[in-house]
This record gives C-alpha cells, sequence and structure tokens, in this order.
C-alpha cells in the first residue's frame, strides 16, 4: 500500500469523525428538554472522542510511515560509520519497501566496490613495492602524493613517511625539483640523468611525466638507478682498452725485433738467435693471453666443461710446492706448506683446482720479495675446504682490494709487466671458484703481505 492511499484513508476517517461529531452535536441540540449543564457535558465528550479517535488514526499512520524510515536511517548510520552496514529488512511494498530494496542494493553494490578498491589497491601496492624503479607522484603544489620503496631509497627521503610532505621537505636534488617544475608546465615528458650526493653515489635517470586533467593534477616520476649500467660499461671500456694494450705489447716487441732482423742482424750471429729467441718468448706470452681471454670466456659463457671431483688436497698442494721450489729458490723466497690430513678432499675439477692454486702462488711469488717467505696451507670444516696463499710480499691497498679480481686490472702496471703475467689469473681464479660452487676472498695490508683464501664445498 503506497504513501497516497494511506494518507486518502487518513483523510476519510477524518472525515467519518467529522459527519459523527457533526451529527451528535445535531442531535444533541434536537432535545430540547436537555440541560445546559448536560448539554455542554455531552458536546466535550464527542468532540473529546471525535479527537482522540483522530489522533489515534493519524498515529497509526506517521508510524507506518516513521518506523522504516527510521530503519533505513539506522542502517545508513552503520554503513557510514563502519562501511559495512547489515541489511535493512523491512515488510513492505509501499514506496518506503523499494526505498529499502534499493538502499539494499545501493549498500551491496557499495560493498562490492570498496572490496575491488581495497584489492587493486593492495595490488598496485605489491606492485610498486617490488618494482625496482622508483615511482614518485607530486601534486601541483609540489606535495607527495605517492612514493614506493625504491624511489624513496633512490632519492635518499629524509623521512620514511613523505606523503603529504613536500617535495623540498623530503629531498634537496635539484635536478628532481627542476624537472618537477618543467614537467607542471609542459605536456612532453621531461628526461634528465643525474648523479646523486651522499654516501653511496648513484647514478639516476629520471622521466617526469604531466598527469592528465585540467587544471593539471600532479606529475609521475619514474627513476632508473644506472650505477650498474654505467659500470658495466666503464668495465667495458677498460677491458677494451686493457686487452688492446696487453696484445699490443707484444705484437710490437715482435715486430721491433724481425725489422732489425730484417735490417741486417739476421746474419750477426752474435745476436740473431737472441733476436729469434725475444720472439718466441714475445709470441708465447701472446698466445698464453689469448688462451686466458678464451678461458674467462667460456666460463662466463657457461661454455667450460668441469668434472666435479673428490680432489686430495695434500697432493695438490705438495704438486704446487715441488712445481715452484725451483722458481721460488730462484727469487730467495722461502716456501712454506702446511699439509692436510692424506685424506682430505674438495670437490671440484682436478685441473681447475691445480690452476687456482698454481694461480695464486705464482702471483704470491711473483710480489714477494728477496727474504720473504709465501705459505700454502688448508683449513678443513665440516662441509668446506679453505687453501690459503700467504705472503710477506707488498700487499695491496685497501682501495685495490675490491677491484685486483677483475680482468687486467693492476695496482702496479709498471711493476706487473716487469714480472710478467697476463694480468688475468686473478680473475681466472675468481670464476673458477665459483664455478665450483665456492668463492675467494683476500686480507691484505700494503707493506706487510696478503692472503687469498679459496673455499671450495667438501663431500658430505
Amino acid at each position: 500500500m503506497g504513501f497516497a492511499q494511506w494518507f486518502w484513508r487518513l483523510f476519510l476517517v477524518f472525515a467519518g469523525l467529522i459527519v459523527a461529531h457533526v451529527l451528535v452535536v445535531t442531535g444533541i441540540f434536537a432535545f430540547r428538554n436537555l440541560s445546559a449543564e448536560y448539554r455542554n457535558v455531552l458536546l466535550w465528550t464527542s468532540a473529546a472522542l471525535t479527537i482522540s479517535f483522530g489522533g489515534l488514526a493519524t498515529w497509526a499512520c506517521i508510524q507506518r510511515i516513521i518506523q522504516p524510515l527510521s530503519e533505513l536511517t539506522r542502517h545508513a548510520r552503520a554503513a557510514s560509520a563502519s562501511g559495512d552496514g547489515q541489511t535493512a529488512t523491512i515488510d513492505s511494498r509501499d514506496e518506503l519497501g523499494v526505498l529499502a530494496t534499493a538502499f539494499n542494493s545501493m549498500q551491496r553494490d557499495l560493498a562490492r566496490r570498496v572490496d575491488q578498491i581495497q584489492e587493486n589497491n593492495e595490488r598496485l601496492q605489491t606492485i610498486l613495492g617490488s618494482m625496482v624503479e622508483g615511482v614518485l607522484a607530486v601534486g601541483p603544489d609540489k606535495r607527495i602524493l605517492m612514493a614506493n620503496d625504491a624511489g624513496r631509497e633512490l632519492l635518499d627521503f629524509a623521512t620514511p613517511k613523505p606523503v603529504g610532505r613536500s617535495l623540498l621537505e623530503v629531498t634537496r636534488m635539484r635536478p628532481v625539483h627542476e624537472a618537477v617544475g618543467r614537467a607542471l608546465t609542459s605536456a612532453a615528458p621531461v628526461e634528465t640523468e643525474f648523479d646523486s650526493p651522499g654516501a653511496q653515489r648513484r647514478t639516476i635517470s629520471l622521466r617526469a611525466t604531466r598527469l592528465p586533467g585540467e587544471p593539471c593534477p600532479g606529475v609521475m616520476v619514474v627513476l632508473h638507478d644506472l650505477s650498474e649500467l654505467r659500470r658495466l660499461e666503464n668495465l667495458r671500456r677498460e677491458l677494451v682498452t686493457n686487452v688492446s694494450h696487453e696484445l699490443k705489447t707484444p705484437l710490437s716487441a715482435i715486430k721491433a725485433y724481425a725489422e732489425t732482423l730484417r735490417m741486417g742482424a739476421v746474419h750477426d750471429p752474435e745476436h740473431n738467435l737472441d733476436f729469434v729467441q725475444r720472439i718466441e718468448e714475445q709470441a708465447d706470452r701472446l698466445h698464453e693471453l689469448i688462451l686466458d681471454i678464451l678461458q674467462i670466456a667460456r666460463m662466463e659463457q657457461g661454455q667450460e666443461t668441469f668434472e666435479i671431483v673428490p680432489v686430495n688436497l695434500a697432493e695438490l698442494i705438495e704438486g704446487c710446492a715441488q712445481q715452484f721450489s725451483d722458481a721460488a729458490a730462484a727469487r730467495q723466497v722461502t716456501l712454506n706448506v702446511e699439509l692436510p690430513p692424506q685424506h682430505a678432499t674438495a670437490l671440484a675439477d682436478e685441473e681447475g683446482a691445480r690452476t687456482i692454486l698454481d694461480n695464486l702462488v705464482d702471483n704470491a711469488l711473483k710480489y714477494t720479495p728477496a727474504g720473504g717467505r709465501v705459505t700454502i696451507r688448508c683449513r678443513l670444516s665440516d662441509d668446506q675446504a679453505t687453501l690459503e696463499v700467504e705472503d710477506t710480499g707488498i700487499g695491496i691497498a685497501e682501495k685495490d682490494q675490491e677491484r685486483i679480481f677483475e680482468r687486467f686490472y693492476r695496482v702496479d702496471k709498471a711493476r706487473s709487466r716487469e714480472v710478467g703475467g697476463t694480468g688475468l689469473g686473478l680473475s681466472i681464479v675468481k670464476h673458477l671458484a665459483q664455478a665450483f660452487d665456492g668463492s675467494v676472498s683476500l686480507t691484505s695490508q700494503l707493506g706487510r703481505g696478503s692472503t687469498f683464501r679459496v673455499t671450495l664445498p667438501r663431500q658430505a
């Protein structure tokens, strides 16, 4: 029943009561023998009954309307306060019933949309949190609207909660402020690259894009850390330069000796064989350099095949000591050996393990002056074996220790070439150790010597 029908019924009730009251009044005045006092009592009684019945009818009609409205109001307040109000149950087919049905449908749709928004927000936060690129949203007033973890780290924010703060408050990097300012007034994306200050210097690429809308709602900033890429580019340039130089040196020597022979020294019986021997030495050095480069390239590309077997460490150390005993005596360097138990083994390729130890001992002998000492030892644990080569040589400065395992890196380039070698020995040691699931480390003090450690896994 609709509101119109309820009001129509209320009107009929009031009309009937008024008609009844009029009839009663007419009847009272029709009896002329009634006293005035008794007539007044009847009139007031009729009026009171009419007003009472009218009030009851009005109260019933209003209650029929107010109660469902109160129920709807209560559920609406609950939904507004918690976002999870209960369904309003109104047993009515009038306009209030239709309103309650629409309210329940709206509430269910709203709850579904809120759930979707929360789910999408959680997905967005997860995606932004897992990105290595920094993402930053800045409003038109240059206040932070959103920033992921990578963005806070790359820009070294002064506060862990930057949202709502001004960009100038959280970072003082001038290129960022300039890029955001230009992007707010330009439809084209703004791109720039800069070096960030601080303890950990980074090369950062920035792209600021104005968000669509008028007036401009803000700028989206995307940051990329190019530090590793730039480092690899520098290493590549250094590698090309070093390889070119290392190849050029023996080739220049070979060419010089060959020209000397061609210009008449070939007929000099006192020197021609010496020149040929020098050419042969430089050719051997060139051949050794090319083989080392190819070996490192194969290991980096995973093309080198290794046969991982238990390698007897005592035999490995003894063989290395015998091989370098004459070289140590010639350099007047004492070569000490501390052998592990005869049954001690490590999992590695036998030839690769021999190459590791040979390169370390050869390097130690080259940079240990006469009267010094080189010690080969092995330390064992339950699951690892550590080969140590300790020397009392010139040592390595702390600033060079991080790069000593790079290809062609030489602490003292002049002395390194003087003592020979390709400059790839320690790089080969590192790659071989990693290929055997091991690691290599260094402790050194300038002027007091160095200790190289290669850790290899043991058989369980």
